[in-house]
């Protein structure tokens, strides 16, 4: 990646092979619809085949989700027969949407909405955060659980990278909004002191929803020189750390030994996925 947004990694440009989608599971049904509100989405569903509990499925939603179901695998799913799960993703055959992400994903900052040029990759926006979240937990959410049992006390949000990001503005912003928050490899670096703003603002919280974060010790930014580091990112384990004093998250922190940043998505899904069943 550089920063003037005209090269990424290959994995920004992989196609979604999604071959989850025509696997025969055991433990669930998936299928996908397209929902036109905001830019348009894609919507992967994995509902469980099992009698569902009389308050209904305990459900996780997926950033990305064209990426998180390309490495979601009937293992993983076998892990948690009672958990129904939803990709976002964008209307794209691609793995991620990287100017619609950066958009959604990163705080707004400034007058008004607070959207912005992203300072990192020239040509994109920034700073639809609190946009995107009304959409999630407004149209998306009534359109993945319709017609589905969906326990509302019981729903978690997973974010990796910049989907990490969105996932903490979340839980600090609107912590009710997910029973649990899993942020995966959040992309503190993309604008530090404004995550720590937010934190900084955000009420205190006597009891706080869960907290689970994953990161490799082999993580550095796409397009860094160098080696990889021997260690998980200073930065995102003293932020995510000070949340217990304020706004008051008892965190729960994995290292992912030997996985780079796009090996973390694989890494963290048997952690995540039993985390949001609680």
């Amino acid at each position: 990646m550089s920063v003037n947004g005209k090269t990424g990694p290959d994995h920004a440009r992989k196609p979604a092979e999604l071959k989850i989608m025509d696997a025969d599971i055991p433990s669930h049904s998936l299928s996908q619809k397209t929902v036109k509100t905001g830019p348009g989405h894609r919507l992967y569903l994995a509902v469980p085949k099992g009698e569902p509990p009389a308050a209904g499925w305990p459900v996780l939603y997926m950033l990305d989700g064209n990426a998180a179901f390309d490495f979601l695998t009937e293992d993983h799913l076998a892990l948690v027969p009672g958990l129904m799960l939803v990709g976002v993703g964008y209307d794209t055959d691609r793995q991620f949407s990287r100017e619609r992400r950066t958009l959604d994903f990163t705080a707004p900052d400034g007058p008004g909405d607070g959207i912005r040029p992203d300072h990192v990759h020239e040509g994109r926006m920034a700073g639809g955060a609190a946009q995107f979240l009304d959409r999630l937990t407004g149209d998306l959410r009534l359109a993945a659980e319709d017609g589905l049992p969906v326990d509302p006390a019981r729903r978690s949000l997973w974010g990796h990278s910049f989907g990490g990001l969105f996932t903490l503005y979340a839980a600090l912003t609107r912590p009710s909004a997910f029973a649990r928050y899993a942020a995966i490899s959040p992309s503190i670096w993309w604008d530090e002191d404004l995550i720590r703003r937010v934190a900084a603002g955000a009420a205190k919280l006597d009891t706080p929803p869960a907290l689970m974060m994953a990161l490799g010790d082999k993580e550095k930014r796409s397009g860094a020189s160098g080696p990889p580091p021997d260690g998980p990112a200073p930065a995102t384990m003293d932020f995510v750390n000070g949340l217990a004093e304020h706004p008051g998250f008892a965190p729960e922190i994995h290292v992912l030994p030997d996985h780079a940043h796009i090996q973390t998505i694989a890494g963290s899904l048997p952690l995540a996925l039993p985390f949001a069943l609680g």
